[in-house]
């Protein structure tokens, strides 16, 4: 099978501050990337029964909390949401994987809200683009140090068009996935 037909689920999330444990978890937006293409797409807002966040998460996010309040579902939905996108998209092929932009972070998030339910949907290993841009400019491939996200979609042209929207950012980080598959290629 060619490598390129293989899927990967690009997630990232918005949040309430930068610890999972301490802050709530306010939207994941999820993209399917197939041999280059984002096949499907999805954003989920997280009602949590309290939402903790500091000041300096929702100035970044810059949500609007009305409009959130009317699309945010409760988190045993959003897990149910996140399941049927998954399954409708990989179908068998579970654990899958996850890849992303400092994706470690938005998988603490997604752990915290999915508990177990996290290791039968996910695969242990993830795709960074942060490290990914971080070896390719330790290695000379890239002259710019890149590894923060506003610089690799400056460097790389790709248009953002709602910055800090879990959405969007997961899809400019598909697309800077692909720029990175052909600078190797």
């Amino acid at each position: 099978m060619n490598k390129l037909m293989n899927k990967v689920l690009f997630v990232d999330t918005e949040t309430g501050g930068i610890d999972p444990l301490e802050h709530s978890l306010l939207s994941i937006g999820l993209v399917v990337w197939q041999a280059g293409e984002i096949v499907d797409k999805e954003e989920i807002f997280v009602l949590d029964q309290v939402i903790k966040f500091t000041p300096q998460a929702l100035k970044i996010n810059q949500i609007d909390f009305k409009d959130f309040i009317i699309k945010a579902i409760e988190p045993s939905q959003a897990i149910k949401k996140i399941h049927d996108f998954c399954y409708r998209n990989f179908g068998d092929d579970i654990p899958v994987t996850l890849g992303g932009h400092n994706v470690n972070f938005d998988i603490g998030f997604l752990k915290k809200l999915m508990g177990k339910d996290f290791q039968k949907l996910f695969s242990h290993r993830s795709i960074d683009t942060s490290a990914i841009l971080k070896y390719l400019y330790l290695s000379g491939k890239i002259f710019e140090d890149c590894s923060g996200s506003d610089k690799a979609f400056s460097y790389f042209n790709i248009i953002v068009q709602n910055r800090h929207s879990a959405l969007e950012d997961a899809r400019a980080t598909t697309l800077l996935f692909n720029k990175l598959i052909k600078l190797i290629n």
